[in-house]
């Protein structure tokens, strides 16, 4: 068994490089003979001079993997983009809002509408609020699937929807009743 600073003069480095060397190599130097504490620290210089290891032996194939991993997955999503198959969000969320509001609108109108037609074809005075609840019922359904932040309101006055973007992802989240 050697001591620390036997084994920095064997290695020809200092004392402290010893302890350091020893952590960072996983060498137990109360246990490893001189020989087998020179054979692991040249391999450690070895990888380090080719390329293969960091001073602080960290591994730059496995670092260099990984970046190669990121630079294919952003290379797919280049992509997709130019194939056409990636929206952006940003740009199709107020088309969304327009959308979704102008569905809102279209079916509280065709409440009326139907009332008008109901009231003329049957001669009855129909009460638009038996239909309207109806409407809103299926679009309070809908308002369940989809949480809502904002609120939109329709040109008629009437609030329409609301449609919102999740910041950390860009997902579409939101479509209510008012």
């Amino acid at each position: 068994m050697a001591t620390q600073q036997q084994i920095a003069d064997h290695l020809g480095i200092t004392q402290q490089a010893v302890a350091k060397q020893m952590d960072q190599l996983g060498i137990d130097w109360r246990q490893s003979t001189l020989d087998e504490i020179r054979l692991k620290y040249l391999d450690s210089l070895r990888a380090q001079a080719s390329g293969h290891q960091t001073s602080s032996g960290e591994s730059l194939i496995a670092e260099r993997i990984e970046t190669e991993k990121v630079d294919r997955a952003l290379k797919l999503l280049i992509l997709a983009e130019k194939r056409g198959l990636l929206v952006n969000v940003a740009q199709l969320e107020p088309e969304l809002i327009n959308m979704v509001g102008a569905f809102k609108a279209e079916l509280l109108a065709r409440d009326d509408k139907l009332k008008t037609e109901l009231d003329a074809l049957y001669g009855i005075n129909l009460d638009v609020s038996l239909l309207n609840e109806h409407t809103r019922s299926a679009l309070q359904h809908f308002a369940r699937y989809y949480p809502s932040d904002q609120e939109l309101t329709v040109p008629n006055g009437s609030s329409a929807c609301a449609i919102g973007a999740d910041q950390h992802n860009g997902v579409v989240t939101a479509l209510s009743p008012s």
